[in-house]
């Protein structure tokens, strides 16, 4: 992605390009790269067309692809979320313009932008073949040390490793929210040095799964008051108890499949990518797996499964079938008592 870039500053563009994925944060700064290499200043007005959801259409896409651009090189047409590149009605629309791809004006840049897409359909294919397809992930962990190093720098302040860690640690794992939580610290250190883990307890919001990590240490730990507490501040921010069960769930389910696929002596970077989880994720899950023995856990996720459906077939409220699970797993005495 990095040599995108540069290709558009030399100038050198693909007639169309598809940017998909998750990670809207990188997909709107690659979108306004774009923009601003192939519009000179003044030019937008007249040479960028936006066509969005239910206003895409095959029609008004070519329409506006064959205008001629005014007073400028080159003409942008970008299209977002028309659902071209998945199954549906809007995919049946986007088919026509398969044919046209391969005769697209040397003026013209398409530009698609979507969340979702089916790398079988045929307009991505035909697409790939004319010009580029780019899936915007979240970058990994050490990518995304030196963004945050960089943009620390940039207000003259500076972030250590563990501190970054326990940053991405404690917010939400997408760029956006990211950044969100970073121009607060940013804002509330000024420029004044090295920004502390206090800091960011001071200002950043915790995301849900952050708390559902410190929940499950918590139990892992055998700190059942903890654990309790932890529940029931998450149940007065009004979170869902099935939602907090999902996580712990989740977790549980991490801690076990981290524990044996390390006992299969895998690295922690592999295990990190093979279940697409951060590197910090792993050694907690592999320090946390020690305190129970592998039996333990799966009877720990057994049990979330059983919860999960007593609660869907209302044998239990589920704001006490959570509370039960986790006193459950935080006391021995009431583990070992099944």
């Amino acid at each position: 992605m990095k040599e995108l870039k540069k290709q558009w500053k030399n100038g050198d563009f693909k007639p169309c390009y598809l940017f998909y994925g998750a990670e809207t944060y990188l997909i709107k700064n690659y979108e306004k790269a774009l923009t601003d290499a192939i519009l000179s200043s003044g030019s937008e007005m007249m040479n960028h067309d936006i066509f969005e959801e239910k206003r895409a259409n095959a029609g008004v896409i070519m329409d506006a692809a064959e205008t001629l651009p005014f007073l400028n090189e080159r003409r942008l047409v970008t299209v977002r979320n028309s659902g071209f590149f998945q199954k549906g009605n809007a995919k049946e629309e986007g088919e026509k313009l398969i044919e046209y791809f391969k005769h697209l004006p040397e003026y013209i840049c398409l530009l698609f932008i979507e969340e979702k897409v089916e790398k079988n359909n045929r307009l991505y294919k035909a697409l790939v073949k004319n010009g580029q397809a780019i899936e915007f992930k979240t970058p990994g962990e050490k990518e995304l040390a030196i963004w945050i190093k960089k943009e620390c720098g940039r207000n003259g302040n500076n972030m250590e490793g563990s501190v970054i860690q326990f940053f991405l640690q404690t917010v939400e794992d997408d760029m956006e929210s990211m950044e969100r939580e970073l121009q607060k610290l940013l804002s509330y250190k000024g420029a004044r040095g090295n920004i502390e883990i206090e800091d960011i307890k001071e200002v950043c919001t915790p995301s849900l799964e952050a708390k559902v990590f410190d929940l499950v240490r918590a139990v892992a730990e055998e700190k059942p008051e903890k654990a309790i507490s932890i529940y029931r501040n998450l149940l007065l921010m009004k979170e869902s108890p099935y939602m907090v069960l999902s996580l712990i769930t989740r977790q549980f389910r991490m801690i076990l499949l981290s524990a044996l696929l390390s006992e299969e002596g895998r690295a922690n970077g592999e295990i990190a990518q093979k279940l697409e989880i951060r590197d910090f994720a792993v050694k907690e899950y592999i320090r946390q797996a020690k305190r129970f023995s592998m039996k333990e856990w799966e009877m720990a996720l057994e049990d979330c499964l059983k919860t999960d459906l007593d609660i869907k077939t209302g044998k239990v409220a589920e704001e006490t079938a959570v509370e039960l699970l986790i006193m459950k797993y935080s006391c021995k005495a009431l583990r070992n008592s099944r």
